[in-house]
């Protein structure tokens, strides 16, 4: 763990190393959130070159996401056990490796294995960068870290379509889509050069990985995740109750172990309990609202995928200048009253105005969106992990990453679903479209409205302490 020492010059120094340090770390972590999105454009690419069929193609995107969601809980609790700067640079070297079998790959079957093995490795790489946030800064210092960590999601958030899209235009070396993993191996060799020479180790008491709890958490999230990440197959509807009832399995075989995977005495305090279920309700609300209006403006306005992106890029943008300014927990509650105030604008914007002046409404209140998110997300981190014991950080922020996974998820499932419902046996009627858009879209205000009542909790519960 990283100490701040009295002397000013020495502070001076240990500071400007956990700056560096992090800069790293969050390298790393832009990296490893790239990946998730920058595939969506690289698909069509991928389907053609290598001859794959559709339901390959999903699970190419759907395979990593689900084994990052799988494994973060189990990475994070690695970081704790055996040191979090060994985990991280572990995570990366294997990140970097399997990047290339991504790239390298001949078939489907062997890419899609590629992908799962990309997505555990930034599952043990990415928890450790909360964790060490956590353990190297305080106070004020702790506070700017993490809004330079909520600025990095955002700015991950919208490069994703914007760099694999240039990247497949550019096509480097006559590369094609394989170009879209290998440009992970720049920025994983720089983040592990400088994260290797600044980063100092931490870790909490040494004992065993608790493997059951693994293997329960893993089937379990298996169960409630894949159907939403392959788009709800009628095989799979039997999947969600048998993922909770692993769940429960799961608390009930951790109660009994002397070490578990995740200790009891972190879901035991009322701030993380509050605050799991803000980033609940915060995630889930964003990711039905990405769905619906990817759909309408690729769908309904007729837009390509990369220029549906770009029209997100203002929400992105808005998300990483408001996650520098907005560090302190009195922006809870405004920011998530600036996400509802937002959203209803976008709601009237698509119901009201014509299909053709849309998109120049629709830019600035992205933007106004993407500040609230902002102002929300770098402070709800912060509080969600301020009273973790330094031990157990890696756990507390697989945790953490966990919930925002199982949440996009949920959202997708719940508003898709019901968008889907709505729209009937009519999907081509601009009308029912419009329709189905509106149905769907007050289920995303309600539980924006549900994020702005439970931020106010959380927020009222930090101040008492």
């Amino acid at each position: 763990m990283v100490t701040v020492t009295t002397s000013p010059r020495a502070a001076g120094t240990a500071g400007a190393r956990q700056w560096i340090a992090l800069g790293s770390v969050l390298l790393a972590t832009f990296m490893g959130l790239l990946d998730a999105s920058i595939v969506t454009v690289a698909v069509p690419s991928i389907q053609h070159g290598l001859g794959a069929s559709f339901g390959e193609v999903q699970f190419v995107a759907a395979g990593y996401t689900l084994a990052y969601a799988v494994g973060l809980v189990t990475g994070g609790r690695l970081g704790d056990l055996y040191g979090r700067r060994r985990a991280f640079l572990t995570g990366v070297v294997l990140f970097l490796v399997t990047s290339v079998l991504c790239a390298a790959a001949p078939s489907a079957p062997l890419l899609i294995g590629a992908r799962v093995l990309q997505g555990l490795a930034a599952a043990v790489m990415l928890p450790q960068v909360l964790s060490i946030v956590q353990a190297s800064f305080t106070g004020p210092a702790r506070a700017s870290a993490l809004g330079l960590y909520g600025a990095t999601i955002g700015l991950a958030s919208i490069s994703g379509q914007i760099v694999g899209g240039a990247l497949l235009a550019w096509n480097p070396l006559g590369l094609g889509w394989r170009s879209a993993f290998l440009v992970n191996v720049p920025i994983g060799l720089v983040a592990l050069a400088v994260a290797g020479a600044t980063v100092t180790e931490g870790r909490g008491a040494r004992s065993r990985l608790d493997l059951g709890g693994a293997g329960l958490l893993g089937l379990a999230l298996i169960g409630l995740l894949l159907p939403a990440a392959l788009g709800w197959p009628v095989w799979s509807l039997p999947f969600p109750p048998a993922g909770l009832a692993l769940l429960v399995a799961f608390g009930a075989f951790e109660r009994r172990q002397a070490n578990p995977l995740v200790p009891m005495r972190l879901l035991a305090q009322r701030r993380m309990v509050r605050g799991l279920l803000t980033v609940l309700a915060f995630y889930a609300g964003n990711a039905g609202l990405f769905l619906l209006l990817a759909y309408h403006l690729q769908a309904g306005l007729g837009q390509s995928p990369l220029r549906s992106g770009l029209i997100f890029a203002p929400l992105g943008i808005g998300f990483a200048v408001a996650s520098l300014a907005g560090r302190s927990r009195a922006a809870l509650v405004p920011g998530a009253a600036l996400m509802a105030a937002s959203l209803t604008a976008v709601l009237l914007i698509v119901s009201t105005v014509p299909g053709h002046a849309q998109i120049g409404w629709l830019l600035p209140a992205l933007a106004v969106s993407g500040i609230g998110e902002g102002l929300v997300a770098a402070p709800l981190i912060g509080r969600v992990l301020a009273g973790v014991d330094p031990a157990d950080g890696g756990a507390a922020s697989g945790v953490l990453l966990t919930a925002t996974q199982v949440a996009n998820a949920s959202g997708v499932a719940l508003i898709g679903g019901l968008f889907a419902g709505a729209l009937g046996a009519a999907p081509g009627t601009p009308g029912t479209a419009l329709s189905a858009y509106d149905h769907a879209t007050a289920v995303t205000t309600a539980a924006v409205l549900a994020l702005a009542v439970l931020t106010g909790l959380l927020a009222r519960t930090l101040r008492d302490r």
